[in-house]
C-alpha cells in the first residue's frame, strides 16, 4: 500500500473504494453463485452471470453461460432464459417453464448464501477469538452482551448538566422502556435517543428494586448533511477489571491480582472503567468530567487509597476484600507498528517522566499536546530502571501513524502500578462458537427487522440509511484501523442485510418473485403477464428514486468527512 500512496492521496476516498470492492464483491458473487448453482440444479438455462453492472470488462463463455466483469462493481446478476414475462415462450429451459417449486428454490438460493456465510462468518470469529474492537462493535450493531457482571441496558456514566441527569436518570439504573419501546439492548436504546432528538419521550427505570417514570428529552447534536441526532450523555455499564500487576509494585505488594473486579474506590461505587489517561481533559468530551472527579479525589489523599475488590475463588463462589495502599501514578506507551514513534525508537511499556523537559502526568500531558507543532519533541522515558530521551519528528510523521494515536503512541495510566481494563473476553470452542454464531445472527436479524418497522412507520428516516457508498467507506475504515475478525464481522453483518433486503416483497427483488408465487400458488395460475411488467415498471422508478435518495446523503456525508 505504501507504494500506491501517492496515487490514492490525488483523489481522496480513492482508496476506500479500491478497499471495498473485494469485500462487497465477494458477497454479491457468493449470492449470484447461489441463484446460478440452483438454477443450473433446476435445469433452468443461465445465458449470463455478471459481477457488476453495465459494460463488460471481460469475459468469458462456457457451455450456454457467458462469464463477464463488469465496470460498476456494486451489484451483480444471474440473466437466466426466460427470466423476464417478456421474454417468455414456454420453451423447456426457461425460468417460467420450470416448476413453481424449482422457480422458488432459484430466487431463495441468493439470499440463503449470504445468511450462511453470516453465520459461519459469526462461528469463524469467535472460535478464533474476539478482540476489544470486534467485541466493541458487535455489541453495538447488535446489542449483543458479552459481560455477565452486569445489566445490558444498565446505566453506568451520566454528564452533570446532561438530559439524561435533568430527567432524573442515576448510574444503576436499568431501562425499562423509552418512548413506549420495550429497552431488551443496549442498540436498541442508543437507536431510540439517536433518532429522536429533541423529543419528550416517557422513560421507565427501574431502580432498587422499583419502578419509576421520568421524562427525558434528548439533546440535538448537529450530524452534518444527514441532520441532528439525539444525545442523551450516558454510557453502559462495564465492569471494571484489573487486568495488569506490575511486578513488585505498591499494588503487588498490597496484595492485588490480575482478574481482581474493581468495586469500589474509596467508597464510591465503580459503574464503569475508570479512565486516567490525558484523554479525560478533553472538555469536549462529556465523561471527562466523570473521570477527572474520581482522578482528583483518588489525589485527595495519596497516602492511602482503599480498594473494594471482588475476587473469584471458583465458578460459583466470590469473595469481597478491601484492599489499601499509597498512591502513585506511571504513564506507559503502546507504541504502534512502523509509526514515528516506533521509527524513533520508543517501545511498548516505556514509562513516560517528562515531556519536552516538563515533568507530566495525565492533566498536564493533555495541555502538552495541545501544543504540539511542527517542532521536535522530546520525550524523557524510563526503560528498564534507565532514564532515556527519545526524539519525535512531527515533520517527518509516518502513514502508518494512526489518527487515535500521537504520532503512533497510545497512552495507559497505571495507579499504584495496577492497569485498570474492562471485563476479559470470553472464549469459545468450536461448538459453543456455533452456538454464539446462531445468537448473533439472531439479534442482527431482529437488529435489521426493528429498523425496517421503524423505516415503514416513519419513525426514521431513510436519510440514515447507507448504499453502496456509504458501506463502501465504512468497509474501508474498517481495513485501516481495525482488527481482521472485526472486519470479518462487519462483511458477515452485511451479507445478513443483502439477505433480508433481497428478501423483501419489492417485485424486482428476490422477495418480490417469492410474492409473485405465493399469488400463483393460491390462484392456481401465474399472475397476468401485463399485471407484472406495470407492477415490477413502477418497482424500478421506485428503487431507482430511494437509490439516488440515499447515494445522494452517503456522497455529501463522505464529502463532509474528507474536507471537514
Amino acid at each position: 500500500m505504501d507504494f500506491f500512496q501517492p496515487i490514492l492521496s490525488i483523489i481522496p476516498g480513492i482508496e476506500a473504494v479500491l478497499l471495498a470492492i473485494i469485500p462487497l464483491g465477494f458477497l454479491i458473487f457468493i449470492h449470484e453463485l447461489g441463484h446460478f448453482l440452483a438454477a443450473k440444479r433446476a435445469g433452468i438455462k443461465v445465458n449470463t452471470f455478471s459481477l457488476g453492472f453495465g459494460p463488460k470488462i471481460f469475459g468469458f463463455t462456457r457451455g450456454e453461460t457467458l462469464y463477464k466483469l463488469s465496470l460498476l462493481p456494486f451489484g451483480g446478476y444471474v440473466a437466466m432464459e426466460g427470466e423476464n414475462p417478456t421474454e417468455q415462450t414456454g420453451a423447456e429451459g426457461e425460468f417460467g417453464s420450470a416448476s413453481l417449486g424449482n422457480r422458488a428454490f432459484v430466487v431463495i438460493a441468493g439470499p440463503v448464501v449470504n445468511l450462511l456465510f453470516g453465520i459461519l462468518a459469526f462461528w469463524f470469529i469467535f472460535t478464533v477469538g474476539l478482540d476489544e474492537d470486534s467485541a466493541r462493535l458487535i455489541s453495538r450493531l447488535t446489542g449483543q452482551s458479552f459481560s455477565e457482571e452486569q445489566e445490558a441496558v444498565q446505566i453506568g456514566m451520566i454528564a452533570d448538566d446532561g438530559p439524561a441527569a435533568v430527567a432524573g436518570v442515576k448510574p444503576g439504573d436499568t431501562i425499562v422502556s423509552l418512548g413506549g419501546t420495550p429497552i431488551t439492548n443496549w442498540n436498541v436504546f442508543h437507536t431510540k435517543i439517536f433518532t429522536n432528538p429533541e423529543k419528550e419521550m416517557e422513560l421507565i427505570i427501574e431502580r432498587d428494586g422499583e419502578q419509576e417514570t421520568l421524562t427525558v428529552i434528548p439533546d440535538a447534536e448537529p450530524g452534518g448533511p444527514r441532520g441532528d441526532q439525539g444525545v442523551l450523555q450516558v454510557s453502559s455499564t462495564s465492569a471494571a477489571f484489573v487486568s495488569n500487576v506490575d511486578e513488585g509494585s505498591l499494588a503487588a505488594e498490597s496484595g492485588i491480582k490480575v482478574g481482581d473486579q474493581i468495586e469500589t474506590i474509596n467508597g464510591q461505587k465503580i459503574y464503569t472503567v475508570p479512565q486516567f489517561g490525558p484523554g479525560i481533559w478533553d472538555p469536549r468530551l462529556w465523561f471527562g468530567t466523570n473521570y477527572q472527579s474520581l482522578y482528583q479525589q483518588i489525589n485527595e489523599n495519596k497516602a492511602e487509597i482503599e480498594i473494594g475488590v471482588i475476587r473469584s475463588v471458583d465458578k460459583e463462589t466470590y469473595e469481597k476484600l478491601t484492599i489499601t495502599m499509597p498512591v502513585t501514578w506511571e504513564i506507559k506507551t503502546v507504541v504502534q507498528e512502523k509509526s514515528t514513534a516506533d521509527k524513533a525508537g520508543l517501545k511498548d511499556g516505556d514509562v513516560l517522566i517528562r515531556f519536552n523537559g516538563n515533568s507530566v502526568d495525565s492533566k498536564s500531558l493533555f495541555s502538552e499536546l495541545e501544543m504540539v507543532g511542527d517542532d521536535p519533541i522530546v520525550l524523557g522515558i524510563l526503560r528498564e530502571g534507565t532514564e532515556q530521551t527519545v526524539t519525535l519528528l512531527p515533520a517527518k510523521a509516518s502513514t502508518k501513524d494512526d489518527e487515535d494515536t500521537f504520532f503512533g503512541i497510545g497512552w495507559l495510566s497505571y495507579l499504584s502500578g495496577m492497569r485498570i481494563g474492562g471485563s476479559p473476553l470470553p472464549k469459545y470452542n468450536v461448538l459453543t462458537a456455533i452456538g454464539k454464531g446462531f445468537e448473533t445472527t439472531w439479534l442482527t436479524l431482529t437488529s435489521i427487522t426493528r429498523t425496517l418497522k421503524q423505516l415503514i412507520s416513519g419513525e426514521v428516516s431513510p436519510k440514515y440509511l447507507s448504499g453502496p457508498i456509504g458501506i463502501a467507506d465504512a468497509t474501508s475504515r474498517m481495513f485501516d484501523s481495525v482488527s481482521l475478525t472485526t472486519v470479518l464481522f462487519f462483511i458477515g453483518f452485511i451479507s445478513i442485510n443483502l439477505a433480508i433486503v433481497n428478501l423483501l416483497p419489492i417485485p424486482i427483488a428476490d422477495g418480490g418473485h417469492l410474492l409473485f408465487f405465493a399469488v400463483e400458488k393460491i390462484r392456481g395460475q401465474p399472475v397476468p403477464r401485463r399485471a407484472q411488467e406495470i407492477v415490477q415498471q413502477v418497482s424500478v422508478i421506485l428503487i431507482i428514486a430511494l437509490f439516488l435518495y440515499i447515494t445522494w446523503f452517503d456522497s455529501i456525508t463522505l464529502f463532509d468527512s474528507w474536507f471537514n
